[in-house]
């Protein structure tokens, strides 16, 4: 049996439709999620900061909440997170932990961002701070939503991406739950980078903007649509 044009077209327009309102949904729901990022990190902000001693904290209850430390730092253990970007100028997000004042526990912490030598094969001098510092900043849990290419994803002191596991089992040291981003002191010339890039950028109000013109096109797909099987039906031989 031969299938109509008709059809054809029909089919066309559902799934268009179909792709424009799934759009349109997939941008609403951004805008929440940002939404709700910004808000907690406004919070946290509010909030009176934890301290990071001998005691281990819940990571759920630390998480993007201001957040202070004392201790050492333990540059030897130093990791590179690749592949960062600047202002389109690519380089390392430096990853060093903090061994807690009177305790074994430490603290990870990503200390900023460092721009990456011409060379691949060479890597940025990190200045660390030595003896007792004072650390203070955002503190969360590390994504483990990430994509990795190849299985060298560890090499060394470079890696591509940062769990907390990930780096207890190659460190072997007792660790605090979060990662601290820290913000303030300049000493190490490092650019101290966001807790939460993915709250900045395209704000909420743009996503909308987005979902609005998709949900038009979904609309307007659909009128054109039904209009032109309405001429198709007209113009049927009685």
């Amino acid at each position: 049996m031969r299938i109509r044009p008709l059809f054809w077209a029909v089919l066309l327009i559902a799934v268009l439709t179909a792709v424009f309102v799934a759009a349109g949904i997939w941008q609403m729901a951004r805008a929440d999620y940002k939404e709700r990022m910004q808000a907690e990190i406004d919070a946290a902000v509010a909030d009176a900061p934890l301290h990071a001693g001998s005691e281990m904290l819940a990571a759920a209850h630390a998480h993007l909440r201001r957040l202070e430390a004392r201790g050492t730092w333990l540059p030897e253990r130093t990791i590179l997170l690749d592949n960062k970007v600047q202002q389109g100028v690519i380089g390392y997000e430096v990853i060093t932990p903090l061994r807690l004042e009177g305790s074994d526990i430490c603290l990870l912490v990503n200390r900023g961002w460092i721009r990456a030598p011409q060379l691949r094969s060479e890597l940025p001098v990190i200045e660390t701070p030595a003896g007792l510092v004072e650390v203070q900043g955002i503190a969360r849990i590390p994504s483990s939503r990430f994509l990795e290419l190849g299985s060298e994803v560890v090499s060394g002191s470079v890696w591509q991406n940062l769990t907390i596991e990930r780096y207890r089992n190659w460190s072997q040291l007792s660790l605090q739950p979060v990662l601290l981003y820290q913000q303030g002191g300049a000493a190490d010339r490092l650019l101290r980078v966001e807790a939460a890039p993915e709250a900045a950028g395209i704000n909420a109000a743009r996503h909308r903007g987005y979902a609005i013109t998709w949900f038009s096109l979904a609309g307007v797909t659909l009128v054109m649509g039904l209009l032109a099987w309405r001429r198709s039906r007209n113009k049927q031989p009685e």
